[in-house]
């Protein structure tokens, strides 16, 4: 059975609440009737010892007064048991239970008698006066009075800590509802973490455990989602890794067909210095890197690194791409402030691959920006061009390669994910060149960042001129 938070909260609050308030009504009723019963002895006491000492006659008129003075009924009888007056009605039948219940000068209060239908505290006293012999006074405190002191004290405790229970729920139930309200809000964030919406939850202006609590599952919401994307990551990985193992042996049969067509191309015509057959078998030289690389993907293999000059691979790469960027009216300006003999150690082939996508992917950004503009009337005019530099690095055997073109920019919805497989916005893209060229990158140990400066799109690749150790 579900038992809510409130109400463990305020049922328990409240009947401790009455068990206290009941136990005090208690506690000072008995003190009351302590105290009032110490009070009546003690009025009762008095009264006898003024009467013992009366030296006057206790006439009806006398016995009236000194009832209206003391709230105390009085009834004299004589020696004989006759009663001579009294400030109340007794019956004939009654006056004996006055009579044997004589103890003179004695105050007790567990003497309870009844006289005209009231109960009566009785005491008794003797008392001589002038011209008369000794006679019995017979004291009779209402009982009633009694009572209604008693009460005075017991009940007003008891309704007043009656009325506070409910003020008391009231708060009880507030400050319940702060607690649970939060928590059921935790509750749904965490259904929905668990559904995989890892949403955030404001941790509220007060500084508390509830507080503690929302950010912990803020944090877990993040770190969950973190590993998600890792875990999403790895699925790609695994997925290029399949595909690739799946094609790569076609596709370099495929290569090696070509460059076999390619060389009895060559004798054939008898055209041994073709620079067009060369492009050619440059690039069947280069896919067949590329689909080594797809295999590498997620797997850090190790390469095999030989020393490469900068410039001459800077140099090689533009080359190829020339041809491409010339056909769209566009340049690649190249800025090189290496000396000529800057080498790193790597793979020649896969870093070629590197540049070479990212100087066409800012081809394919330069022409998509440049339709962009024409269709919004601004003109044709000069599409732009690209920048390709290579500089020393702030630190020391390191060099930095940066290329930069004059297009849009990434998409924001895939601005923090560009380098991961499979991500793309291009209508025909496959969401593979980036992941690739970063891995090339992080198997020579390099880094690779990409950011947005002075309108250009520019990606910056830092490699070390040595093993990094």
């Amino acid at each position: 059975m579900r038992w809510p938070l409130i109400y463990q909260v305020t049922l328990p609050l409240a009947f401790w609440t009455l068990v206290t308030v009941f136990a005090l009504s208690l506690l000072n009723l008995w003190y009351a009737q302590v105290e009032t019963g110490e009070e009546v002895e003690a009025r009762l006491v008095a009264i006898s010892q003024q009467l013992a000492d009366v030296r006057f006659p206790l006439s009806q008129p006398v016995l009236e007064q000194i009832q209206g003075l003391t709230g105390t009924e009085l009834a004299v009888t004589d020696s004989q048991g006759k009663l001579l007056r009294s400030t109340t009605k007794v019956s004939p039948e009654e006056l004996p239970l006055l009579v044997t219940k004589e103890k003179p000068g004695v105050v007790d209060l567990s003497e309870v008698i009844e006289i005209d239908g009231q109960s009566y505290f009785h005491s008794t006293t003797r008392s001589r006066f002038t011209g008369s012999g000794e006679v019995t006074v017979h004291l009779l405190f209402p009982k009633r009075n009694y009572d209604r002191r008693v009460a005075q004290s017991f009940w007003p405790l008891m309704l007043l800590g009656l009325v506070a229970v409910g003020p008391m729920l009231l708060v009880a139930s507030f400050l319940a509802a702060r607690i649970t309200r939060p928590i059921a809000r935790l509750q749904k964030q965490v259904g929905r973490i668990a559904e995989g919406d890892f949403v955030e939850v404001p941790p509220g202006n007060t500084k508390d455990e509830l507080r503690d609590l929302s950010l912990a599952i803020n944090q877990m919401s993040q770190q969950l989602q973190s590993y998600e994307t890792k875990v999403r990551t790895m699925e790609r990985a695994q997925v290029l890794g399949q595909i690739g193992a799946g094609f790569s042996h076609q596709i370099r049969n495929a290569m090696t067909g070509g460059q076999m067509a390619l060389g009895l191309h060559r004798l054939d015509c008898n055209i041994p210095n073709c620079e067009s057959l060369e492009v050619a078998q440059r690039q069947m030289a280069m896919v067949e890197h590329m689909v080594q690389s797809m295999l590498r993907l997620g797997r850090k293999q190790q390469i095999e690194r030989k020393s490469i000059n900068v410039p001459q691979l800077i140099e090689n790469t533009v080359s190829m791409v020339a041809p491409q960027a010339q056909h769209h009216s566009l340049t690649i300006r190249q800025s090189i402030t290496l000396p000529s003999d800057a080498t790193i150690p790597g793979d020649f082939v896969l870093l070629q691959t590197c540049l070479m996508n990212l100087l066409l992917n800012g081809i394919e950004a330069m022409l998509a920006a440049h339709a962009i503009r024409v269709g919004e009337g601004q003109g044709g005019g000069d599409p732009g061009g690209l920048d390709i530099e290579a500089a020393p690095h702030e630190r020391e055997n390191w060099i930095t390669i940066r290329i930069c073109d004059e297009g849009m920019g990434p998409s924001p919805n895939i601005a923090e994910q560009l380098f991961e497989p499979l991500v793309t916005t291009k209508q025909e893209g496959t969401g593979l060149g980036l992941p690739v060229v970063r891995e090339i990158v992080e198997l020579h140990g390099g880094t690779i960042e990409w950011y947005r400066v002075d309108e250009k799109t520019c990606f910056q690749i830092t490699l070390p001129r040595a093993e990094s150790k």
